[in-house]
């Protein structure tokens, strides 16, 4: 990144208070201070305050050019570090829609193909194979971790460099109107649409008010843009879909796609997949049924980007997935699948699954915790789940948190003489016990919304020392 401050007040919509060094470069863009690093003198860093819930960032100004920024913005004009500093103070209205305008410009920059992915369920997943994909020819970015609001997707586009041919973005939502801002932003040229599912439905009627949320993500995409979505969903082949989508291209991978898929057990699946008579074998590397529609979406990407089957193949062998989505983890004689990153009806119904076609377990357990904004259904999913792991012959249930007492009566109502259940009000409370009935030979599904903090289970179970 190289900006000048002239360029970022115009962008910005701002107005510069102080700076005797206005004809400073920006060279990044930070939000947090104690991520401004200066190896060489001055950062380069634009830091960009923004109020939390816990902390306001107008307060680390001083800290940010201590810390090697060069400039910086401010929607307080009455700062008593305005006097005090000779590096550029941009005033704006507001610090977050800044943020959002500078990305809008800066985007607008680079000669991108972009791609956007959003969902219900699996967009992380699902944008990591398109990148993978689509790094077998060009030079891509793509969202890091999951940055995919209005704070990381701006952060994922300021990743940007002259020599970049394509990025893939993911955006989330948590209500109406925000995939939106993000679409727009990001302008991209292919929109990507996972699966509408109850994430997030505490802000919603019901699933067709998601599904219009969702389908938000073509607000920004070009003229001419392709719209990829899951053929298997009934909302995203439905007609409130083909409405939003209709001056687009559109395609709708789903079954007839599918040639053949053959599970390798937490190996993944052998898939074969034919895509506008091209012919693709492909090992999925996650286990799990949804993994395999994943994958047929991003292959369909991968086409509509220009890349042969055999390009398409090999970039799932170099497929890297953050940990905590199906993650496997070898450990004191037993096997655990950390899926702890986050959870909803869905994924958790689909890791379930996973885990019970391990006949070869000594013991399959499942270790569940709350599913957040479910809203007005949380009490009924939370059930639901537990009647599930019960008919799916789970052998052991682990509940954890104030909703999971709900998934845990569903799990005695569908098996009531079973003793083979644990309920705990949360993790401090079932940490002291974990090892204790954990054995060699058992598999173990770890699984939850990320607020829950399992990765402190995960963390027990894998510690140093041997299991009781």
């Amino acid at each position: 990144m190289r900006l000048k401050v002239s360029e970022i007040v115009t962008a910005c919509k701002g107005e510069l208070l102080t700076g005797a060094l206005t004809d400073v470069t920006v060279t990044s863009v930070c939000t947090d201070t104690r991520k401004i690093t200066r190896p060489n003198g001055k950062s380069g860093a634009l830091f960009i305050p923004l109020l939390g819930e816990s902390a306001d960032g107008h307060d680390f100004i001083y800290n940010a050019f201590e810390s090697g920024a060069v400039a910086t913005l401010t929607e307080r004009r009455d700062l008593p570090v305005i006097s005090q500093i000779v590096y550029p103070i941009i005033y704006v209205p507001s610090t977050y829609q800044a943020l959002m305008d500078l990305a809008f410009y800066y985007r607008r920059l680079h000669n991108v193909m972009v791609v956007a992915v959003t969902g219900s369920a699996g967009k992380t997943t699902t944008k990591e194979m398109i990148a993978s994909i689509l790094a077998q020819r060009y030079k891509t970015k793509k969202t890091p971790k999951n940055y995919n609001n209005h704070i990381g997707l701006p952060l994922s586009v300021f990743q940007l460099e002259p020599d970049d041919e394509a990025i893939v973005l993911e955006m989330g939502m948590n209500h109406a109107n925000e995939i939106t801002a993000l679409s727009k932003v990001g302008a991209p040229d292919i929109a990507v649409i996972t699966h509408i599912g109850d994430a997030h439905i505490e802000n919603f009627a019901d699933r067709e008010g998601i599904l219009r949320a969702k389908l938000e993500i073509v607000d920004g995409l070009r003229h001419g843009g392709t719209v990829v979505l899951n053929g298997n969903d009934p909302l995203l082949t439905g007609p409130v879909a083909a409405e939003k989508t209709r001056s687009f291209t559109v395609r709708y991978p789903g079954a007839e796609n599918i040639v053949s898929a053959e599970p390798c057990g937490l190996d993944g699946t052998r898939c074969r997949f034919r895509i506008d008579g091209q012919v693709m074998d492909i090992t999925v590397p996650l286990p799990g049924d949804h993994m395999v529609m994943n994958a047929l979406l991003a292959a369909a990407v991968g086409i509509e980007a220009g890349l042969t089957p055999r390009e398409i193949a090999d970039a799932f062998t170099k497929l890297n997935v953050p940990d905590g989505r199906l993650s496997i983890i070898q450990t004191h004689g037993m096997t655990i699948i950390n899926d702890a990153y986050n959870a909803n009806p869905d994924s958790m119904r689909e890791a379930i699954k996973v885990l019970m076609r391990e006949e070869s377990a000594s013991r399959r357990i499942c270790i569940l915790g709350d599913m957040n904004e479910l809203g007005h259904v949380s009490k009924e999913r939370h059930y639901e789940l537990g009647a599930f792991a019960a008919d799916a012959g789970v052998d052991y249930l682990v509940t954890i948190g104030p909703m999971s007492v709900e998934t845990n009566n569903g799990f005695l109502k569908n098996r009531p003489l079973s003793v083979n259940h644990s309920y705990f009000p949360d993790v401090d409370g079932f940490l002291p016990y974990v090892r204790g009935f954990i054995q060699a030979g058992d598999f173990i599904l770890v699984k939850a919304s990320n607020s829950m903090a399992f990765d402190r289970i995960i963390n027990e179970l894998t510690k140093e020392g041997e299991t009781e």
